[in-house]
């Protein structure tokens, strides 16, 4: 009986001390993955560094590793002008909108380059107005036509004076002339005014024998529409015509008519007398003259014209100058470039800020990304692809699910066992729940 009691306690001593021995092994690795993961979260390693393992042998369905989000694409914030702050409207880690203003900055020395701008582009343009009022389109092309003139009149005058083809021509112009006034002055002859008077006379017996015959039929309805309404209509205009030219030539001749006439003859006659004078030594000295006044107003216009271009130009540059102040004055917003979150921000209230230099860093919300080292012999069973949920570390109920991005094909340098960067982007709209920096886990599913 005491063997078999000895041979209980010593079963029960190696079955203690066996799970002693597990409990143990079992303690010392949960230390040693806590120090590990201790040691990842003070040290906040995203890329190069795995953290902890916390299970698992090869035949188990998970693996898990721990790192810090980051934002993958980020934009620096660069104002354009230089500038003192007057007021920083965001923080580090707050959320802006594409367009948002970042800072504020004191514009009064801008709005004053925008203003003298203005006026210089005022003054320009009153400049063009006053040469535009003084030319005209064509004012250069009547110049040129009356040098052409002017030079013909005075080759016409060096070689001799008119031709016989210009005499002729003055003569008959002449005798037109005079003709008309005289015509004018007698009146019409007796015998036009004989076939005016039957021509009258013709006119009022037709009307009689149409009237005639309208009367027979105008009890009629439809009288209107009838032959005899028309024929009635026609000669009574042919009355009204022949009395309208009746009295016209029977009325005495009208002065102004008379002296317009005169004077046409007095000018054709006057011309015809200079062309039979032929060219004297003054008139060539008045033709050599009106080619030089010509010349001198050509010269003049041209001058004019490139006065005009210049007066152009100078509005154009001052619009140039108005529309850099405006552009330099709107660079004084300084805003996001996109929906993100403030990385950085080296800005305060009072500060002198410099073209070119960076403000702020802008991240975009919708590409942050955990960088984590998996080994080799982890790595071979991962693919693009493959599903991953990310927690926030130390909140078990705060997670996501996404899907493996990228896997590298290169080892980062290390001892041991290579390990291999795996880049896990989150979803779009994860900002509400984990922000750049925040320590995460990543738990892949085999």
């Amino acid at each position: 009986m005491f063997r078999s009691f000895s041979r209980i306690a010593l079963g029960l001593s190696l079955v203690a001390l066996i799970a002693f021995g597990v409990i143990f092994t079992q303690t010392e690795r949960f230390d040693s993955l806590t120090a590990n993961a201790k040691l990842a979260l003070s040290r906040s390693v995203a890329r190069n560094t795995t953290a902890a393992t916390l299970a698992q042998p090869a035949q188990m369905e998970t693996l898990t590793y721990f790192g810090s989000l980051e934002v993958s694409q980020k934009r620096a914030v660069i104002p354009g002008v230089s500038g003192e702050i007057q007021e920083a409207l965001v923080e580090v880690g707050d959320l802006v909108q594409a367009d948002q203003a970042l800072l504020r900055l004191d514009t009064t020395q801008l709005n004053w380059n925008v203003q003298r701008a203005e006026i210089n582009l005022e003054l320009a343009r009153v400049a063009l107005l006053e040469i535009n009022e003084e030319s005209s389109e064509s004012e250069l092309a009547v110049a040129e036509a009356n040098l052409e003139q002017a030079q013909a009149d005075l080759d016409r005058l060096e070689a001799g004076g008119a031709t016989e083809e210009e005499m002729a021509a003055a003569r008959a112009g002449a005798r037109a002339a005079w003709s008309r006034y005289n015509e004018i002055q007698a009146g019409p002859s007796e015998a036009q005014l004989q076939q005016l008077r039957a021509n009258l006379e013709k006119t009022q017996l037709a009307v009689t024998q149409a009237q005639r015959a309208y009367n027979e039929i105008k009890w009629r309805d439809d009288v209107g529409r009838t032959p005899q309404a028309t024929a009635l209509q026609r000669v009574t205009i042919d009355l009204n015509v022949a009395q309208a030219s009746y009295n016209e030539a029977t009325e005495p001749p009208r002065a102004s008519e008379l002296q317009s006439a005169l004077a046409a003859a007095h000018r054709a006659q006057h011309v015809l007398n200079e062309l039979e004078k032929g060219v004297s030594e003054v008139d060539l000295t008045v033709g050599r003259a009106r080619v030089s006044s010509a010349e001198a107003r050509v010269l003049q216009v041209k001058e004019r014209a490139s006065s005009q271009r210049s007066a152009e130009l100078r509005v154009r540059q001052a619009l140039i100058a108005l529309e850099e102040a405006q552009h330099h004055r709107d660079s004084a917003q300084v805003r996001a470039p996109f929906t993100g979150i403030v990385l950085e921000l080296n800005a305060e209230e009072g500060q002198m800020i410099g073209a070119g230099s960076t403000v702020a860093v802008i991240g975009d919300a919708n590409t942050l990304e955990l960088v984590v080292g998996v080994p080799q012999d982890q790595v071979l069973s991962m693919a693009v692809g493959d599903p991953v949920r990310i927690t926030r570390f130390g909140s078990d109920d705060i997670f996501v699910s996404t899907t493996i991005l990228k896997i590298s094909p290169i080892s980062l340098p290390g001892k041991g066992n290579s390990t291999f960067p795996v880049t896990i982007r989150l979803p779009e709209g994860s900002m509400a729940q984990f922000n750049p920096g925040i320590f995460v886990s990543a738990t892949f599913e085999r």
